[in-house]
């Protein structure tokens, strides 16, 4: 039953947003020599920069950095494993807004589906981490979670959790014109031609949630489309 509020709530969200502007997951921001771009999230970006599992240098944020070097932009990030926007908001003054960045990648969503957090408190949350980015003086990027497994069920309990998260992130960056990099379409999409028989993990992930070095190779991709 609650579940079910949250799916109609999340809904709603998206219904309300509609009316801003056009798809934010088609928006690019445009950079400039100097610009600074932090990528603030939890394991999922904490790994980017270094995991067992992953060749060194293979991880997205390296991927990204090097693609992005040509343009004289640099790219940090900040992340810890296991944190939600609770504890990114905790952080965000000193340990983000403090290396003044012109843009801020916000890649969170998975722990807060775990940990039971419903879509009306994930967007108030989402909103007061967004106002102060940019009262500090960011421009906001805004990524969809992905998964605890791979494949997709709308069945799945865990699924519906992040999809009705993955809708409020979709209808708050439509609502305030963000960029948005929708990571679980684009996951899905990859799921149909190489994972059809929707086995757990070893495609885009090894335990069905961190990245493999291809699905790190994947989400640069999709975070290079933002930038133009």
């Amino acid at each position: 039953m609650v579940l079910g509020r949250s799916w109609r709530l999340a809904a709603a969200f998206s219904i309300f947003a509609a009316a801003a502007g056009g798809d934010p997951a088609a928006k690019q921001v445009e950079l400039k020599k100097g610009d600074r771009v932090l990528f603030f999230g939890d394991s999922l970006t904490a790994l980017a920069i270094k995991d067992k599992n992953v060749p060194e240098g293979m991880g997205y944020l390296p991927l990204v950095r090097e693609a992005l070097k040509a343009k004289g932009v640099e790219v940090d990030a900040v992340a810890t494993g296991g944190h939600k926007v609770t504890d990114l908001l905790q952080r965000v003054d000193q340990d983000v807004l403090a290396k003044k960045p012109t843009y801020v990648v916000i890649q969170i969503g998975v722990n807060d589906a775990s940990a039971g957090v419903t879509p009306a408190m994930f967007k108030s949350q989402l909103e007061e981490l967004i106002k102060k980015l940019e009262k500090g003086g960011a421009k906001v990027i805004q990524c969809t979670c992905t998964c605890r497994i791979e494949g997709y069920s709308p069945e799945d309990p865990m699924d519906r959790k992040l999809d009705a998260l993955a809708e409020v992130a979709r209808a708050i960056a439509k609502a305030k014109d963000l960029a948005l990099v929708d990571l679980p379409q684009t996951f899905r999409e990859y799921w149909k031609t190489h994972n059809p028989e929707n086995k757990p993990k070893g495609f885009l992930t090894y335990d069905g949630n961190h990245w493999t070095e291809a699905g790190h190779r994947h989400v640069a991709d999709q975070m290079l489309k933002k930038f133009k």
